[in-house]
């Protein structure tokens, strides 16, 4: 039986990015741990085709709404007695696309698109990838996990904390974080640093097989 699991997984966003006015909690950032997971466990693989990641900023400082899709290149929890007690998850960043620009608008999508693949933001070329690894999950209620995990975008390392809500094997969250912090941004730009927001939302939803 097919169980979803929605998370919003710190890996990611994008150009042209304004004031992000969300409810959204902020991850808190600390320095990548080293983490050597050695359990016996249930392997729970993702559905690929049934798994995404949504993204939302804005630009303009908030004037205009950006949306996205981006896909997993593969993932999977490990279950322990029924609970996540870990798992890994890999972006494929070949695959981030907008959703807010039409699809006739085909020059204007394949602009912004080749802006967020470029060097000044994720630079796809270089860095096709990037990885959440969950290095602890605590069930902190019946229907709340806080959750801290190894976030990795262009070669940049931290670990995230978040927390998770769960209810009859759907799991929900929805954060921000800082794209500053994985130097997504302009090197040097002082007014991609400054007029563009540096919170970003993220949404994942996930389908285990």
């Amino acid at each position: 039986m097919n169980r979803i699991y929605y998370f919003l997984l710190p890996l990611l966003l994008f150009s042209c990015v304004g004031k992000h006015k969300s409810d959204a909690p902020k991850v808190t950032v600390n320095p990548a741990v080293e983490h050597h997971l050695e359990i016996e466990a249930d392997t729970l693989r993702m559905n690929l085709e049934k798994s995404k990641i949504d993204w939302v900023a804005t630009e303009m400082r908030g004037a205009k709404r950006r949306t996205g899709i981006i896909s997993f290149k593969d993932g999977l929890f490990l279950s322990q007695n029924g609970e996540i007690v870990g798992g890994k998850f890999t972006v494929d960043m070949e695959t981030m696309d907008v959703t807010d620009v039409p699809l006739h608008e085909k020059k204007s999508r394949k602009n912004l698109i080749d802006h967020l693949k470029s060097n000044d933001f994720f630079n796809v070329t270089h860095y096709p990838i990037s990885i959440l690894e969950l290095t602890r999950v605590q069930k902190t209620r019946n229907d709340s996990l806080k959750i801290s995990g190894n976030l990795t975008i262009r070669e940049v390392t931290k670990n995230i904390e978040f927390f998770a809500h769960q209810k009859d094997g759907n799991f929900k969250t929805i954060f921000t974080f800082n794209r500053l912090d994985w130097n997504i941004a302009y090197e040097g730009s002082w007014a991609d640093k400054t007029l563009v927001d540096k919170d970003v939302e993220l949404t994942i939803a996930i389908m285990v097989e």
